[in-house]
């Protein structure tokens, strides 16, 4: 093997490039079936309404080809606003398929401009966008509506395991960087002698964690003397939060206003409530699971491979081609009994009233009710609510195969969740607000139909829903 060093003490210099994208390029064959124009129209009603501070779009005039091509990317390869900026500057096909050479004066998107434009997009903007490739794929041959399986999912939220013990350590942190910024800020507290003892609140802690888990009544004691540190050194220096006025309160920076906030809402409430479970063992469905986010419920499914889960839940369906619907999350839970009916409809809503002929789900969605609301579906053929506890042999020789074959096909969209969660962030979302963290959950199924329509673009082979 001969080797050449020709170029290594050559200083790299700045000369222009010419790169030749392929036409059967994935991102080539994307951008000519996206209908862009009713894409627009789609976000439109979002960028026109302004701020909460009463201000619209500012800056230079928004080039909405460029940002809805940036936008989609982040959908598809799950990239952070300066990522995407970035990939945009240097990679010729991303260029393209945010419409450089359409015509317009072009430029690549800053990636604050990025986050803005996001951030203007509600979180059922970006539900609807994310159905909306699905009836695209529908409209191109690669998908057929006429037959749905639903399944939910978990997605967890930015928060830490909410024990009561990691919770009362971070309320006294929170109390204690409020009450720091007091003292060496406002002249007025700069004299006053308490301070939040932090060291104290963490050794009891520590203690706590480090217990004799074999010893019930040690970890009840060590609990006890945590939960009375906690408190005892947050009520030195929280009754002084009450004397701040309006002017001070202004001048704070965001995050000591938000510390502030958290400990004015959840403080008192929070120890309360630990309190009563310590005593009269108690659980109070009430007590947050976090300080800062508070569209989070505690799911358990019983399952081997995970334990609890925090977060809330969305209601996911899959039509042939193996594409995905996800329905509106109008409560934490979603649950399974009562979300048959809203996800038909939304597959209704989508394709048609008299599209769906083939419809499953598994145990957890059954209920006398549904099963009276899917024998009156005019256009259904066949469903498999499959029952807690109902022999296979009890049915008829041709009712039995059909269920099995239905209760087959329905397992097919567990590996399917999995991929939307591998893509994006729908297993867990870096969000820090509800809002964006439910948004963060729409455009992973977004991103992943988005994938599959390039699979089918490019000619890969899917299995069809049996």
């Amino acid at each position: 093997m001969s080797i050449c060093s020709s170029g290594l003490d050559a200083p790299c210099r700045v000369q222009p490039v010419t790169i030749e994208v392929s036409p059967t390029h994935p991102l080539i064959q994307l951008a000519q079936v996206i209908p862009w124009p009713a894409l627009a129209e789609l976000v439109l009603p979002d960028l026109q309404q302004t701020t909460a501070k009463g201000k619209g779009w500012l800056g230079r005039k928004l080039k909405l080809r460029i940002q809805l091509g940036a936008f989609l990317l982040q959908w598809l390869y799950n990239l952070t606003d300066r990522q995407v900026e970035w990939a945009i500057r240097d990679h010729a096909a991303y260029q393209l398929f945010c419409g450089w050479g359409s015509g317009a004066p072009w430029h690549a998107p800053d990636h604050t401009k990025i986050e803005e434009f996001r951030s203007r997009l509600s979180p059922e903007t970006q539900r609807t966008l994310a159905n909306e490739v699905a009836v695209w794929a529908t409209e191109l041959g690669f998908a057929d509506p006429s037959a749905m399986d639903i399944d939910a999912t978990v997605q967890e939220a930015n928060i830490a395991y909410p024990s009561d013990a990691q919770l009362m350590v971070k309320m006294t942190l929170l109390v204690n960087k409020v009450w720091t910024y007091m003292k060496q800020n406002i002249s007025f507290f700069a004299d006053f002698i308490p301070r939040v003892d932090v060291k104290a609140v963490k050794a009891k802690a520590r203690t706590y964690f480090f217990r004799d888990r074999k010893d019930p009544d040690q970890a009840k004691t060590a609990f006890q003397e945590l939960w009375h540190e906690a408190f005892t050194q947050i009520s030195h220096v929280r009754k002084y939060f009450a004397v701040l006025l309006d002017y001070d309160l202004q001048g704070m920076p965001w995050n000591i206003r938000r510390a502030l906030d958290q400990a004015h809402e959840h403080c008192s409430q929070f120890f309360l409530s630990v309190a009563g479970f310590m005593y009269r063992g108690v659980v109070d469905r009430e007590k947050p699971l976090s300080f800062h986010a508070k569209a989070v419920r505690c799911f358990n499914k019983g399952k081997l491979s995970g334990g609890l889960q925090f977060g809330r839940a969305f209601q996911l369906g899959r039509i042939g081609g193996n594409f995905l619907l996800v329905g509106a999350c109008t409560s934490l839970r979603m649950e399974d009994k009562a979300s048959v009916r809203p996800m038909i409809t939304a597959q209704q809503h989508l394709f048609g009233e008299r599209t769906l002929q083939s419809f499953g789900t598994d145990k957890g969605y059954y209920s006398a009710a549904n099963r009276k609301y899917l024998r009156a579906l005019p256009s259904l053929e066949e469903f498999c609510l499959q029952q807690p506890g109902l022999d296979s042999g009890s049915l008829l020789e041709s009712d039995a195969a059909a269920y099995a074959r239905l209760a087959d096909r329905r397992a097919g969209l567990e590996p399917l969740i999995g991929h939307a969660k591998q893509g994006g962030q729908l297993g867990k979302s870096p969000m820090k607000q509800d809002e964006t963290t439910l948004a963060a959950g729409y455009a992973s199924i977004g991103g992943f139909n988005l994938r599959q329509l390039i699979r089918h673009l490019l000619g890969k082979d899917i299995k069809a829903m049996a």
